[in-house]
C-alpha cells in the first residue's frame, strides 16, 4: 500500500468543458457590456471567443513542435567500385569484424 493516496486524475473531456464554459463566460460579458439585444449576437460572440481559444491553442502546438533533423547530402556513387582494396594482399594481423 502507497504510504500516500494518489489523487485522482481528472477526466479528459475536463479541459475541454472549462474552455467552453469560459467562451460562454466572455461571451455573456462582452453581450452585457455591448448591451446586446439579441441572442445571434451573444452566439457570435461565443463563437468568436471558442475560435480565439482555437487559434491560441494551434499558436502554442506550433512553438512546442520539435525541429526537424537536417537531411545529409546524397552519398557519392563510385562507378566500378573500389578496385584499390584486395583482400588476398591484405595483412592478417588487421583484425576485421566483417568482410566487405
Amino acid at each position: 500500500m502507497p504510504p500516500l493516496p494518489s489523487s485522482p486524475r481528472p477526466s479528459s473531456w475536463v479541459p475541454g468543458a472549462l474552455i467552453l464554459a469560459g467562451c460562454a463566460a466572455a461571451a455573456l460579458a462582452a453581450g452585457w457590456a455591448l448591451h446586446a439585444r439579441s441572442w445571434w449576437m451573444y452566439l457570435g460572440l461565443a463563437l468568436g471567443a471558442l475560435l480565439f481559444c482555437g487559434l491560441v491553442e494551434r499558436l502554442w502546438s506550433a512553438r512546442r513542435a520539435p525541429r526537424v533533423p537536417r537531411s545529409r547530402g546524397k552519398l557519392k556513387v563510385i562507378p566500378g567500385g573500389k578496385s584499390s582494396i584486395d583482400l588476398e594482399k591484405d595483412d592478417p594481423a588487421h583484425r576485421q569484424r566483417w568482410l566487405m
